[in-house]
């Protein structure tokens, strides 16, 4: 997932859409030629921190030619993206995976040139941002509760949804949790409700409520990656969770599986026959990944829906597929994070009969950006959608100084107008509410710095949980809910205690750690005076 496994990383000219076989031998490439598995030997040069004139000239030089290989099929990489070491590797794989694609329409520049014009623009290493530092603790007033499912593994929370499943007579937080291969549900309004397994799957990341069978009782669809790590596996996964009739049991049924790393599945009328269909990105690898429809065709003899796979859009990296009616036209459409070297958000608009047209609504300047998350929202209540994006993926390399939350504007064209809010290490999913009841929408936003990484960065004086508290139209103050903890994938805003004020969920994900950390952290908002 850019979020889930090391996404494909900045790889030159070599995105997935080259990589099909060969590439031709021109004669100065530094080995490029040959094998396709034969791989560069590294040069690191380490250049003073700004590039002398001798280095400029060569830059000048040869950077038509770069650009012109390295920007064939996704925005030109900025130099400044990786750091001078970090960079061998990025051009060895892109030279690689070039190597392997087939393709022999490109002029391919010597390698030794390619790896210098990159190192001799790039910073000796990246750095984090002073402006990330010191936040003040935010001021309204948040009580954590822990929720925990005993288990055997330490918890690996993928997905936290405030849901109304029709169970307890209250709505719950049902999360995924990839640790334990479980789907989760906790009742924060009924004290005598113990938190729930309601299935076991096998690496499950994003869970949507739906009455798919149409029998008016609420189910879940929900994405099943099947493999975290980074590869084109086909274990993926699209699963239904039919609640049973007359019990608060669910059902496992497989709707489509032998799929690349399921990364979202959306559940919408898109061909306007009355019977919902799914909307489901592929996240892939470096094969594989797109977005495809689960076209529903009708019932089986049983009864139950049947669904016909038609591809929609080939791209690998597909992280969200939001749906929503976007245009007013009647007709859904959906509106998806496309990640790894794409790097776009773009709106599918539905012609009513389940074909789409695509408008940019907002691409990033570098093919390693690491976007991670979008969320639908009309952040500045004007009577549209924005968009609110954050690009923190740390799988690819750690944290970049770039690393940010960001506000998508939807000014009534495409595409949408960029704000940029605040830089933040590692983020990966943001969400707004009314925090401290001032009428305006704040948000809240969690980070995960993956692995080592951690270890690096947990002495820093940054923020894992931050609370954007927006002061005026389109301001917003940064302040801190929790520091040095950044081990979360996914956070859920929501009044959970049905005391009139917005709280926050947010999943812990751990891997390897010990196994007493908690699910999920309720942040309770007692705002209101009195409260206990």
């Amino acid at each position: 997932m850019k979020r889930y496994g090391t996404r494909l990383p900045l790889v030159l000219a070599s995105t997935v859409a080259l990589v099909a076989a060969g590439c031709r031998d021109s004669g100065t490439n530094n080995g490029v030629a040959g094998s396709a598995n034969q791989r560069p030997q590294p040069l690191i040069e380490r250049g003073p921190s700004e590039p002398t004139q001798r280095q400029l000239a060569l830059v000048n030089r040869v950077r038509s030619k770069v650009e012109t290989f390295c920007g064939d099929c996704h925005v030109m990489p900025r130099p400044t993206s990786s750091s001078r070491e970090d960079w061998v590797d990025e051009v060895n794989q892109g030279f690689m995976l070039y190597g392997q694609s087939g393709r022999n329409d490109l002029e391919v520049p010597p390698y030794d040139e390619v790896l210098k014009f990159f190192q001799y623009q790039a910073p000796e290493e990246l750095q984090i941002p002073e402006s990330t530092f010191g936040y003040p603790t935010t001021p309204v007033p948040l009580r954590p509760s822990a929720v925990r499912l005993p288990g055997s593994r330490p918890p690996g929370v993928t997905n936290v949804r405030w849901i109304d499943i029709g169970m307890k007579d209250s709505p719950a937080l049902v999360y995924c949790d990839i640790g334990t291969g479980a789907v989760k549900a906790h009742w924060p309004r009924v004290d005598t409700a113990p938190t729930e397994r309601l299935a076991t799957l096998l690496q499950p990341v994003h869970v949507e409520p739906c009455d798919l069978d149409q029998d008016g009782r609420i189910d879940l669809v929900v994405a099943d990656i099947g493999e975290f790590n980074a590869e084109d596996s086909d274990l993926g996964r699209v699963m239904w969770l039919r609640r049973k009739t007359d019990s608060e049991k669910f059902e496992s049924i497989v709707l489509a599986e032998g799929l690349s790393r399921v990364a979202d599945a959306r559940p919408g009328d898109f061909d306007g026959d009355g019977d919902p269909d799914l909307v489901v990105a592929i996240f892939g690898w470096r094969n594989s990944g797109r977005i495809v429809m689960l076209e529903n065709i009708g019932k089986d003899e049983s009864g139950q829906p049947k669904f016909e796979l038609r591809e929609i859009d080939d791209r690998h990296g597909p992280v969200h597929v939001p749906v929503v009616d976007l245009n007013g036209d009647s007709h859904l459409d959906f509106v998806a994070l496309i990640s790894q070297d794409h790097e776009v958000i773009e709106a599918f608009l539905n012609d009513g009969s389940g074909e789409f047209k695509k408008e940019v609504i907002y691409r990033a300047p570098d093919p390693a950006y690491g976007s991670s998350g979008i969320e639908l929202v009309d952040l500045d209540k004007d009577g549209d959608l924005d968009v609110l994006y954050t690009n923190g993926d740390s799988f690819d390399r750690g944290p970049k100084p770039y690393h940010s939350v960001q506000w998508l504007e939807n000014e009534g064209s495409f595409p949408y107008k960029h704000h940029h809010l605040c830089e933040m290490p590692g983020v990966l999913n943001a969400k707004a509410g009314d925090f401290d009841g001032d009428g305006d929408l704040d948000i809240v936003a969690a980070s995960l710095l993956a692995g080592t990484v951690y270890e690096e960065y947990k002495t820093l004086d940054t923020s894992s949980v931050v609370m954007l508290l927006q002061t005026s139209p389109g301001q917003f103050a940064r302040t801190e809910i929790e520091g040095h903890t950044p081990h979360h994938i996914s956070l859920e805003v929501g009044d959970f205690n049905d005391d009139g004020m917005t709280d926050c969920a947010v999943g812990t994900f751990l891997r390897g750690s010990p196994s007493d950390q908690p699910d999920l952290v309720v942040w309770y908002n007692e705002q209101i005076s009195g409260a206990e």
